[in-house]
């Protein structure tokens, strides 16, 4: 990602998580849910299997903006392995609404388990997961910035999540593989 696209992160007060995005249908206003976790934990698989009247906007990275009330709102954001072949694997391709946003109520962080269930998480300990998901979706801006950039970049971030975790109730949603998860949430 360009220096130019960080500056433009910095300036929405926004930032990019490893997470799948839906909005919940209990929840007021049509308000969307974070899905977080590292890779292969399960945010694919799970959005897949929501059932209607959820929707899945997204499976991989939501963009999460806070407005100048302090609002956050969630905005799907591409599965960008779609966009590379792999060996013999081919693009797939895709589109996603990016201008659409849901007004985020909760993140939970997947935890693969035999039962589905919900633990609360502290503020520290969702600061942390939360900044987790952060690198997880952006190693590749740093690439080309120095070392002051990155330091910079990486107190931002991390100021983003404080005031995310501060804001926005989190959980671990512990979700077997045939359980209806969803009724957890």
């Amino acid at each position: 990602m360009a220096l130019s696209a960080v500056r433009a992160l910095r300036y929405l007060q926004s930032v990019l998580l490893h997470s799948a995005l839906a909005q919940a249908p209990h929840l007021r206003c049509g308000a969307g849910i974070l899905l977080a976790g590292p890779g292969k934990v399960g945010k694919t698989t799970a959005s897949s299997r929501l059932p209607p009247p959820w929707h899945s906007l997204c499976d991989d990275t939501t963009l999460v903006v806070r407005d100048s009330r302090g609002c956050y709102w969630a905005h799907p954001w591409p599965t960008w392995s779609c966009f590379y072949s792999a060996g013999d694997k081919l693009a797939l391709g895709g589109s996603w609404d990016v201008q659409h946003a849901v007004p985020l109520r909760a993140i939970f962080f997947l935890s693969q388990s035999p039962d589905d269930r919900v633990e609360p998480v502290h503020v520290p300990q969702a600061t942390a997961m939360l900044m987790e998901a952060v690198q997880h979706v952006s190693h590749t801006m740093t690439r080309r910035l120095n070392p002051q950039q990155v330091h910079a970049l990486h107190r931002e971030q991390l100021a983003a999540v404080e005031a995310l975790a501060q804001a926005i109730p989190a959980h671990i949603l512990h979700i077997s593989l045939t359980g209806a998860f969803w009724e957890e949430i």
